[in-house]
């Protein structure tokens, strides 16, 4: 029923071809795949590809025959700032996966975890949740903008009364900048 669907852009770097097919199984699943996935086995070929253009995940392994670790994962998200970056560990790179993600990462997988059915829903699910923060990101600005061009003084606070934003109108009439409005009570 998906027709018409633009597939996900996915760029694996995995050098271990097992691995790789694997995952290229997982995320081809039915005939019309919701995921297109290109392959590459070292960090180089990744970094070019991701120079020509702009992949929506990156699987990216973190034992690479041309860089390691961390190493690895900060050259590619330096490359693809905008992409869902996540990290395949093995079972001794688990500290490093999590190093990873303090460092941008969106999550990581166990490379021993991999099936057909959980991997394309475990990847739909952290895409959705990109697109969901991002919306709400958007909506948010233009609750700004829009309020910014009120000449009416808004004040918002959280449930405790206290403030969390108040518009420009609000600080030429109180004097106050944005920062010393932010926490004090109505």
């Amino acid at each position: 029923a998906s027709m018409g669907v633009t597939p996900t852009t996915v760029l694996l770097i995995e050098d271990d071809p097992a691995d790789a097919r694997l995952i290229q199984d997982a995320l081809a699943g039915t005939g019309n795949s919701p995921f297109r996935v290109e392959w590459v086995r070292q960090l180089a070929d990744a970094l070019e590809q991701l120079a020509g253009k702009y992949f929506e995940v990156v699987l990216l392994d973190l034992s690479l025959p041309d860089s390691q670790g961390l190493d690895a994962f900060d050259q590619i998200f330096q490359a693809a700032p905008d992409s869902l970056i996540l990290v395949l560990s093995g079972l001794t790179d688990e500290d490093t996966a999590l190093q990873a993600m303090e460092r941008g990462a969106h999550d990581y997988f166990s490379k021993g975890h991999v099936d057909a059915h959980w991997l394309p829903r475990a990847l739909r699910y952290v895409i959705d949740r990109k697109t969901a923060r991002s919306a709400l990101k958007t909506s948010e600005a233009r609750f700004r903008a829009m309020s910014d061009a009120s000449p009416l003084g808004i004040f918002v606070s959280d449930a405790a009364g206290s403030c969390i934003y108040t518009n420009a109108a609000y600080h030429t009439i109180s004097g106050l900048t944005l920062e010393q409005t932010l926490g004090t009570n109505w």
